[in-house]
C-alpha cells in the first residue's frame, strides 16, 4: 500500500507517507532529521481512517519534530567527505573536464562547480553498485546462492533489501561507510536468499560470511543516520 496524506504545520501543507509492514505490530510515526520526512508504518489491517486519526492525535509532536529538522547545506568547494569510511577533501575545479576523479585524499569533481554535486553523487552510486556487486557476488558464492541482479536506490529509512525472486537492493549511501559496514549489508541481504526471516539460522549465515558482522550492524545502528545528513 502506498497511500499519501497530508497535515497542516504552521500554516505549511506537509505530505504524511503512509506505508503497510507485515511486520508491524502497532502504529509508528517517524519524522527524519536529515529531511523533514513524515512517516507512518502500519500493521496489515490497520484502517486509512485510524491512520488519519493517530496522525491529527500527534500534530503537536510532528509541528515540534518536523521544526526541528532541516536539511544541511549541500557540499561545496574544500568540504570533507567519507568515502568507504575514510575523510575525502572535495575539490569542485569549476572547469572541464566534467569528470571525478579519487587522488590520495581528494575527491576532484571537473566541470560547472554549480553542478558539481550531483556530478558527485552520481559518482558514488557508480562506485556503490561495482562494490555492492563485487561483495555481493562473494558472499553467495560463499554460501551457495544466487541472486538475479543489483540495483542502488536512496531509501530513506533502510540500508538494503531482497526480494523472494532474488533480486537485491542496497542504499548507495552505504559507500560512504566504512567497507566493513557496507560488506556487513552485502552479507545481510545475499543471506536473506537462504532465509527470508531472521532466525537464528539467518543469522548464521551472515556469520559465515562475516563473523564480525555485530560490530558493523551497531555502527550502522549508531552512526548510519550521519551518512542521511549529507546533502549534495
Amino acid at each position: 500500500m502506498g497511500a499519501d496524506y497530508t497535515i497542516n504545520l504552521d500554516g505549511e501543507t506537509v505530505p504524511v507517507k503512509i506505508r503497510r509492514n507485515v511486520r508491524a505490530k502497532k502504529l509508528i510515526l517517524r519524522v527524519s532529521q536529515a529531511t523533514g520526512e513524515i512517516k507512518l508504518t502500519l500493521p496489515p489491517f490497520t484502517s486509512i481512517r485510524a491512520a488519519e486519526r493517530f496522525i491529527s492525535e500527534h500534530t503537536a509532536w510532528l509541528s515540534t519534530q518536523w521544526s526541528a529538522a532541516s536539511p544541511p547545506p549541500p557540499l561545496a568547494h574544500g568540504d570533507s567527505l567519507p568515502f568507504l569510511g575514510e575523510a575525502q577533501t572535495l575539490l569542485f575545479t569549476d572547469r572541464a573536464p566534467r569528470t571525478v576523479k579519487h587522488l590520495d585524499e581528494t575527491i576532484s569533481v571537473g566541470g560547472p562547480a554549480d553542478l558539481a554535486g550531483k556530478r558527485l553523487e552520481n559518482w558514488l552510486k557508480r562506485q556503490a553498485r561495482d562494490i555492492l556487486m563485487e561483495r555481493a557476488t562473494y558472499h553467495a558464492a560463499t554460501l551457495g546462492v544466487s541472486f538475479r541482479t543489483i540495483s542502488i536506490g536512496d531509501m530513506k529509512s533502510r540500508w538494503g533489501s531482497c526480494s523472494s525472486s532474488g533480486m537485491l537492493r542496497f542504499n548507495w549511501r552505504l559507500v560512504m561507510a566504512p567497507f566493513e559496514v557496507l560488506d556487513y549489508v552485502a552479507a545481510h541481504e545475499v543471506a536473506h536468499l537462504c532465509e527470508m526471516n531472521h532466525s537464528d539460522k539467518f543469522w548464521q549465515h551472515v556469520a559465515t560470511c562475516m563473523p564480525d558482522h555485530k560490530i558493523w550492524r551497531r555502527w550502522l545502528k549508531r552512526d548510519g543516520n550521519s551518512l542521511f545528513k549529507i546533502n549534495f
